[in-house]
């Protein structure tokens, strides 16, 4: 252990050269500035994955099956926010290895074609989650105990499609995948959340709850979210 840490210092001493210039804090705190200084394509990359991905969580398959399970188990506000945390990254995890399984056919697609290719796939999968939306019957009829509700909002949720578009701009700008993917699973974060403990809070109130699968089944729902999603990723994928 002491060899491994001995070898460490000694290819950080060499890395930054030391002398008394490099040691200056001066020095290092301007040579720290530069290596973290982001592009301002890169920084615009990062606001609208943000913002994309707390878009998407809108559409109602994203929030209202959790929130409804929550409800009828009676978590507190912690458990809920934290089964909240786990499937949506497991939903952007999910949405990722996907397009690292097809990463080599997707960087095919160039920049002039890929504004056409992420409003299609946002229309495309917004289509295919509301015919499936129907098995939001099934979080309803589960028992308070029943883990089939689990397992029905798990695949109300689904993969992360929504994330892909963001890969291949990321792809293309060589910033890596890990700052777009944190800025979009950020956003995902914090807008499942208010979605999610705010609806648990809501159908304790009479006649809220049939109100609101009601209105998620209304198809007019998911356009505002889908045209918001669609413009903020054309704004990503037209850069």
């Amino acid at each position: 252990m002491w060899l491994s840490l001995g070898w460490l210092c000694f290819y950080s001493l060499t890395f930054i050269n030391i002398d008394s210039q490099r040691l200056d804090p001066a020095v290092c705190a301007e040579y720290f500035h530069k290596t973290m200084q982001l592009s301002h394509a890169t920084e615009m990359l990062l606001v609208l994955s943000m913002l994309s991905g707390a878009v998407h969580v809108l559409a109602p398959d994203h929030w209202l099956p959790a929130s409804v399970l929550a409800w009828k188990r009676g978590w507190s506000l912690r458990k809920s926010a934290v089964f909240a945390a786990v499937i949506l990254t497991f939903h952007v995890l999910l949405g990722a290895a996907i397009y690292f399984c097809l990463e080599d056919w997707l960087e095919q697609i160039r920049t002039p074609a890929l504004y056409g290719f992420g409003v299609a796939l946002v229309f495309l999968v917004m289509i295919l989650r509301l015919i499936r939306f129907s098995r939001i019957r099934e979080v309803l009829r589960a028992g308070p105990k029943s883990n089939w509700g689990i397992f029905a909002v798990l695949s109300l949720l689904g993969p992360c499609e929504s994330i892909i578009p963001v890969f291949i701009k990321s792809g293309q700008l060589r910033v890596g995948y890990l700052l777009p993917g944190i800025a979009f699973l950020f956003g995902t974060l914090i807008s499942g959340w208010i979605c999610i403990l705010l609806g648990r809070t809501l159908w304790d109130r009479p006649l809220w709850l049939p109100r609101g699968v009601t209105w998620a089944f209304r198809r007019g729902t998911l356009v505002p979210v889908a045209a918001g999603l669609a413009v903020g990723l054309g704004l990503i994928l037209a850069r």
